[in-house]
């Protein structure tokens, strides 16, 4: 295998970073980053920079994982990728949140939640706003917990009949609460 190769890079990267193996990962993956811009392909560039953010963010380094996430964003927007887009705004929310900014991992999550909706991607707008919801919930903020939740249950593409009296469940509740 030529490790030159960002295909290569990409693959041995993601490899070790399955295995838990971070800091070789990293290195591993700002090499791909490299591999792929000297190739001019901003696509691979991007995508292994959102890959970078995921594992700065699961080291623990909110900072760094942002940092590479934005890079990765700036790219995706340039290309017109929104569906991308969306994947490291999701990410970029899930970094905030380890970090305690909740609301601007609120925005992130709701930013990405639109580009999906925009996207017709019904089933990743789900998973955002479940993991908003969740935050939320983390928080003790069960209102916006609640609201979240029902609104990622009703954007899934397929909901179980559990699902779907949970969803029925929560909808009943935030009536009750609201006076509607």
């Amino acid at each position: 295998m030529s490790l030159s190769n960002p295909e290569d890079l990409r693959e041995e990267g993601l490899d070790l970073f399955g295995r838990g193996k971070y800091e070789q990962a990293l290195s591993v993956l700002e090499e791909a980053v490299q591999a792929f811009a000297a190739k001019l392909d901003e696509d691979g560039q991007a995508e292994m920079l959102n890959a970078i953010g995921v594992l700065q963010r699961q080291r623990r380094h909110p900072e760094a994982a942002l940092a590479a996430l934005a890079q990765a964003e700036a790219i995706f927007v340039r290309l017109g990728d929104g569906n991308k887009r969306g994947q490291v705004m999701g990410n970029m929310a899930d970094a905030y949140a380890s970090k305690g900014e909740h609301d601007k991992a609120a925005s992130c999550y709701s930013n990405a939640a639109a580009i999906f909706a925009k996207e017709g991607d019904p089933g990743k707008q789900s998973q955002v706003l479940r993991a908003l919801s969740l935050m939320r919930l983390r928080q003790g903020r069960l209102m916006a917990a609640m609201m979240h939740m029902e609104e990622s249950l009703g954007v899934r593409p397929r909901i179980s009949l559990t699902q779907r009296l949970f969803r029925a469940l929560l909808a009943f509740a935030l009536r009750l609460v609201s006076g509607g």
